[in-house]
């Protein structure tokens, strides 16, 4: 049995990205888009979806109004808040209205993939059993015994995945911490010497652990260019 997904989200571009990561992962199914909170209530109350994927700043209301009224009104969804809000309160308000992930733009398919299937792994362990202990809850809340999100670049650079090289990581940091402002990943990967491909694998990686932050640079013709920053927390 698939998910049923409905999208709310004003910046068109980031609604075919949405829609493309979501057409490659198995069990899930778009059945509705919405571009403002207005026409995403209608969108929910009409279909129904298991899970919405849900932008933060648009037109009209904004998507935490959005989802503060499905709560009042107790429409039973699970949302995904994917938005370029990062500031503690927003994120806050988003975790106290049930949110079961929140992902900053601009994501990569990897961190997409990761909620979808995060998602997809809490509604099987949701549906094997009616009553559940404090193991099944943990399990349920992503927690698994010895499992702890790196809390210094230290411990990163000590725990990386498999395909990445702790070497290959602590040049790129260096050169990372020398950068006054934001940077490219074509900029990293000249001043490293290695290829764009190998150098955007390990930028994602410090992203996606909230080492790094990024943006979305639009210009006048062609794709938007994708710049990072450091965290306010980044420190070698």
């Amino acid at each position: 049995m698939g998910v049923d997904i409905v999208i709310v989200e004003d910046d068109p571009m980031v609604m075919e990205l949405h829609r493309q990561y979501i057409s490659q992962v198995k069990g899930f199914h778009l059945v509705g888009q919405a571009a403002n909170a207005a026409d995403g209530y209608d969108m929910i109350v009409s279909v129904k979806p298991r899970l919405v994927i849900l932008d933060i700043y648009m037109p009209g209301k904004s998507g935490i109004d959005l989802l503060r009224r499905v709560r009042a009104e107790g429409i039973n969804i699970d949302v995904i808040l994917v938005t370029a809000a990062h500031y503690s309160e927003t994120i806050q308000q988003g975790m106290q209205c049930g949110v079961v992930d929140y992902i900053i733009k601009p994501f990569t398919l990897q961190r997409f993939k990761k909620a979808l299937k995060s998602y997809q792994q809490y509604i099987d362990r949701l549906n094997k059993t009616q009553q559940l202990c404090q193991k099944d809850i943990d399990c349920l809340k992503g927690a698994t015994p010895g499992e702890s999100i790196p809390n210094s670049l230290n411990e990163l650079k000590e725990n990386i995945p498999k395909g990445l090289d702790k070497a290959t990581l602590k040049a790129i940091l260096m050169i990372i911490n020398k950068q006054p402002d934001y940077f490219t990943t074509s900029e990293i990967a000249k001043l490293v010497g290695i290829s764009r491909v190998t150098v955007r694998r390990y930028l994602n990686y410090l992203t996606d652990n909230g080492w790094l932050k990024g943006i979305l640079s639009y210009g006048p013709v062609g794709r938007p260019l994708h710049k990072y920053t450091k965290d306010d927390l980044f420190c070698l």
